[in-house]
Formats: structure tokens, sequence, C-alpha cells
């Protein structure tokens, strides 16, 4: 193993090399924006509120216990109040805190490292009532979803991309969570690439227990091919590219 000690490096802590370093926050450089834009000419979809009359299973003592990555799924669609409350549970702001003029910070359902939510949550839908089919990114301000574009064979393009897992392709919906790095790297530089992955745990965890409380299935999915699904997703693989999937569906 050629570079087994750059590998294993990359899963240690360096926060003690920070102190010689100046941040682009140290500099005084704007933070990036706390959710990535779109195109004022872009489709939106009102999400519905979070509603706790849909939890089938209430029990978290329950809900730990019986998590399991689950890969077989029924043909039944998923409905919108699902989807909203898959999405709020995993990224959903709860608060927003204005910290200076050009800086704020969000409280969201998951925790993330200095608050810097990288992550930003697209949904490859197939068969969501009342939604067509393509590729949605969620609106965490907003609580809503914009359409990003229609894809075509879209269980061939994710069977293909996850590498010839046709469970990932057949699901109700994939989600897949991308990083846009910088917005971590302006406060932690080079440490943000372990800080990164360990909030794409985070936000995978609470999906698995938001599944379980709906009586669905899902399964984190790290193999997949980066550039195949980087284009499914139209990212420049540079300042955003996919950190994590997971299919959803009805068991």
């Amino acid at each position: 193993m050629k570079n087994k000690e750059e590998w294993r490096s990359r899963a240690k802590t360096h926060f003690n090399k920070l102190q010689d370093i100046v941040t682009d926050q140290m500099k005084g450089n704007p933070a990036p924006p706390l959710q990535k834009p779109y195109s004022s000419e872009s489709r939106l979809f009102d999400l519905p509120a979070v509603n706790d009359s849909i939890i089938k299973n209430r029990d978290i003592f329950s809900c730990l216990g019986k998590r399991r990555s689950r890969r077989k799924y029924t043909d039944e669609s998923l409905s919108i109040e699902e989807l909203a409350f898959l999405l709020w549970f995993t990224n959903g702001v709860q608060k927003v805190f204005k910290r200076s003029e050009d800086f704020s910070v969000t409280l969201r359902t998951v925790p993330s490292a200095g608050a810097r939510h990288p992550l930003e949550t697209y949904i490859l839908a197939n068969r969501i009532a009342g939604i067509d089919s393509g590729l949605y990114r969620y609106l965490p301000l907003d609580h809503k979803l914009v359409m990003e574009h229609s894809i075509s064979s879209p269980e061939q393009v994710i069977t293909e991309a996850t590498m010839g897992q046709s469970f990932v392709g057949k699901a109700l919906l994939v989600i897949a969570w991308s990083a846009l790095p910088y917005r971590t790297e302006w406060r932690y530089n080079g440490e943000a690439a372990k800080l990164i992955l360990l909030d794409a745990g985070h936000v995978c965890q609470n999906l698995y227990l938001a599944a379980e409380a709906l009586g669905l299935g899902t399964c984190g999915i790290a193999a997949y091919d980066q550039e195949k699904i980087d284009k499914a997703l139209h990212l420049d693989s540079e300042e955003e590219f996919v950190v994590y999937l997971a299919p959803v569906g009805k068991l």
C-alpha cells in the first residue's frame, strides 16, 4: 500500500496546525452563502410543514434498535409529506443567527463543524406522488424544492453511477449529498476535508432514523463512480461534488 500513510492521515485530526494558518475567515473575507443560489426562472415546489401524524414508530429506542441498511423496496410511491419529513430531519433549518452584517449561521436538525453545513441535498425522484421524475434540490432555508434538471432513463443513469447496484436505481428516490468544500475551508482550511465527511455521516444517520420512524427503508452508499454521479447531477467535481448517496423506498 504505497500511500497508506497519506490515506490514514486524512482520518486524523490536524487542528494543532491551524494555529499557524490564517484562514479566510480570519482575513475578513466574506463567508460563502448558507444555501446554493438558484435561478429566478427555476421551478419551485412548496413542501408541506413537517407533520408528526405520519410517524409510524415514535419510540426512539425502537428506531435505534431496528435501524438497518435495507435494499429491497416495494413499488408504492412516496408521499410529498414523507419526502418533506425526510428532508427536514436530515438538513432542516430551525433558526438563523446573524453574527454580523455579512455573516450568518444556522441551527439545523443535524450538527456541523463550526455550523458551516457544507452539504447540499439533491433528490433524484423516481416515484414521488405529485412530483415529476427528475433532479431536484432541497432549499433548507425555504423548505422548498427547486427543480434542477430532467433526467432521461434515471434508473439506468443511477445504476451505472453506483457501479451496477440496481436496487439504488430502482428506489423511489435517491438522496445525494454534495459538498461545497469552501463553506468549511473558509473557517478551517485544510482540516475541512475530514469535517465535511463527518458532517455527511451525521446527515445520513438522521435519514436512517427518520426512515425507521416512517416505516421506510434506506441504505447509505459510498461505492459510486465519482465522475458519473457528478455528471448526472451537473456538478463541476471541483467546487462541488457528491460525497454520499442513499436510496429510499417503501418496505
